[in-house]
């Protein structure tokens, strides 16, 4: 029998804490949410917000990959400077895209064309565009101290950062209207709380970082890591682009704003629940160094998933329910009742969510991301044919369309991957 290193105790103790930091980082955005359906024009305020952050993070989406990229590569200080190089280069492109669309008449053809925003709408979204620019950066910097943290497996740091971003988050949404209005509030709040958890982390990392050796064995060159990171690249651009590509038919419906504004609140309220699962990536690949530890992460992800779909079916089919969405979220009474039948289906995202994360990880943790490349297609495709429903039928309740194309991608995902981790790991 193959000799196993890890135990299914060791996953949890690593990913534990993973879990809350997930959490009151997607609780992040659900504030921002709760914020915004406060403003004098929520649904124009939120279909502007959700517009913008699905277009930004869809074609930045290379900063989400720096943590899987430095578990691989930064194995030495002289590390750092190459692998942040080699980021900057990825993001130019979409960076000058953004900037593009914020302040040209690009973003009025995007944002009211294409996604159907009325113009006060548009204007909002141009607006948060150009401000969530200056994340791109400071994502890099968190992510670098995130993987130190992972590969000294203090993740209970990585949770305790993330809780002063929730901090700094609530101060910023008051102090970010004396500048702005609107869609510009989120988008500036948001930034702010990532500066500040950025910050917090280096404060811990900075000794791990400083406890790797000057050069180490394997100096990544620019075609190493593009040959590693292209196919993640276009898989995590695909996970924003999933939700892109379903606000793109949901802005085709009989009530485009309503749609696009309870779709943004289901995807945040599931991501708040869910999102857990995309740590089972890090964990993965932090983790598993043979086919028995692969086992192991398995059984383990079996044990997650049962967590949260119970957990899933107490919040959204019992009276919290009311309480979540109307008292906690504020929603209207139209935005309530478009919501519910998707929130009620949402337990169904957790199988799918979980093991498309594990696989990712497991595929990074082998080297072997190629097949995450087409997965990404693939995904894409998915969500479209799906959403293509609401172009037959435009009545269609946004929300549960967009689930169930949001589902629909992960679905297809699973079922591509699962044979190539079996070969990348024999017997895992």
């Amino acid at each position: 029998m193959t000799a196993t290193s890890i135990k299914v105790g060791d996953a949890w103790r690593f990913f534990l804490p993973l879990i809350f930091m997930t959490e009151l980082n997607m609780i992040s955005k659900s504030v921002i949410h709760a914020f915004l359906a406060r403003t004098p024009d929520p649904s124009t305020t939120l279909a502007a917000f959700n517009t913008s952050f699905t277009f930004y993070y869809t074609v930045t989406g290379c900063t989400e990959i720096t943590v899987l990229l430095a578990i691989a590569w930064l194995k030495g200080r002289g590390n750092l400077k190459p692998i942040a190089g080699f980021l900057a280069l990825l993001l130019a492109l979409p960076l000058a895209l953004v900037l593009a669309v914020a302040f040209t008449p690009l973003g009025t053809w995007l944002y009211g064309s294409v996604f159907g925003l009325g113009a006060q709408a548009m204007a909002e979204a141009k607006e948060a565009s150009y401000i969530f620019v200056v994340s791109a950066p400071i994502l890099i910097m968190r992510g670098f101290a995130f993987a130190l943290l992972m590969m000294s497996r203090n993740t209970l740091l990585i949770t305790l950062s993330t809780f002063v971003r929730l901090i700094v988050l609530s101060l910023s949404l008051f102090i970010w209207p004396m500048f702005v209005s609107g869609a510009a509030i989120g988008a500036g709040a948001l930034v702010s709380c990532m500066f500040a958890e950025s910050v917090f982390a280096w404060a811990f990392a900075g000794r791990s970082f400083f406890a790797l050796p000057g050069e180490a064995a394997e100096r990544p060159g620019v075609p190493a890591m593009w040959r590693f990171s292209w196919p993640l690249v276009i898989n995590q651009s695909s996970e924003m682009g999933v939700v892109f590509v379903v606000n793109l038919f949901l802005g085709q419906l009989a009530k485009a704003e309503l749609a696009l504004a309870a779709f943004g609140v289901v995807h945040g309220l599931v991501s708040l629940l869910m999102s857990p699962m995309r740590n089972l990536a890090q964990t993965g690949q932090t983790l598993a160094s043979s086919p028995a530890d692969v086992r192991v992460l398995t059984r383990f992800t079996v044990q997650l998933i049962a967590g949260f779909v119970l957990l899933a079916l107490v919040l959204f089919w019992t009276p919290l329910e009311n309480l979540i969405l109307q008292q906690v979220m504020g929603l209207t009474a139209e935005l309530t009742a478009y919501i519910k039948p998707a929130m009620r289906a949402a337990f169904t995202m957790a199988f799918f969510w979980a093991f498309a994360a594990l696989f990712r990880g497991l595929l990074a943790g082998a080297r072997a991301t190629q097949m995450l490349a087409v997965t990404a297609g693939l995904k894409l495709g998915a969500a479209a044919l799906a959403g293509a429903a609401g172009l037959a039928i435009p009545n269609l309740n946004g929300a549960m369309l967009g689930l169930t194309a949001w589902i629909l991608a992960y679905a297809v995902e699973v079922a591509v991957l699962r044979p190539r981790v079996r070969r990348a790991w024999p017997g895992g």
